[in-house]
């Protein structure tokens, strides 16, 4: 066989492989964002003291600390918009925000993008999330100093601002379970006040 009759068969080739490592990855994503909200998912973080975490904004740029938030259990959740199981869990995340008493707990969700319009902004409104407020990091400093190993991430933050738990992987965040495990996390910190 010529070379030139050779080229479109390695491309072939290769076309198939990529298309079956992009369904692979699909199919990783959907499994991963299946995973229960069972109190297996959390890693319980015991008598951590408060944690002082970079500024981030808001979508018209504001700046936001987690202080804003203090005397809240916090849920923050740091997700991207290419990051299929960070999408498949972003509607239930922002229905847990609407199940969770807004006086006692905050979903914040802040994702590694520039201020303004962004891919970010695009998600938010393409997935109708309507709870949810935009939270950016352009220099992306929190995943590092909360230890994210991968996205979607997940840190329960006491109301005095100590981290108590986190959840790598995505998750069924309004799921009976996953509320009732929030739920008892929060009390768990307000016995210890």
């Amino acid at each position: 066989m010529s070379e030139a009759a050779a080229a479109p068969a390695r491309r072939g080739r290769w076309a198939g492989l990529a298309a079956l490592l992009v369904f692979g990855l699909a199919v990783m994503g959907v499994l991963q964002a299946r995973r229960t909200a069972s109190d297996a998912g959390f890693v319980e973080l015991i008598g951590m003291p408060p944690a002082a975490f970079s500024p981030f904004f808001d979508r018209d740029g504001r700046p936001v600390s987690l202080e804003a938030f203090r005397g809240k259990t916090v849920v923050l959740n740091l997700w991207a918009p290419w990051c299929v199981p960070c999408l498949t869990e972003m509607p239930s995340l922002d229905r847990l925000a609407g199940r969770l008493p807004a006086d006692a707990f905050a979903v914040v969700a802040v994702t590694k993008d520039p201020v303004g319009l962004s891919s970010s902004q695009a998600t938010f409104d393409r997935m109708g999330l309507r709870r949810l407020a935009l939270y950016l990091d352009p220099e992306g400093k929190l995943a590092p100093e909360i230890g994210a190993r991968g996205l979607p991430m997940t840190l329960i933050l006491a109301p005095d601002g100590a981290p108590i738990a986190y959840r790598e992987g995505a998750a069924d965040w309004d799921s009976d379970a996953m509320v009732a495990k929030l739920v008892a996390l929060a009390a768990r910190t307000a016995r210890r006040d």
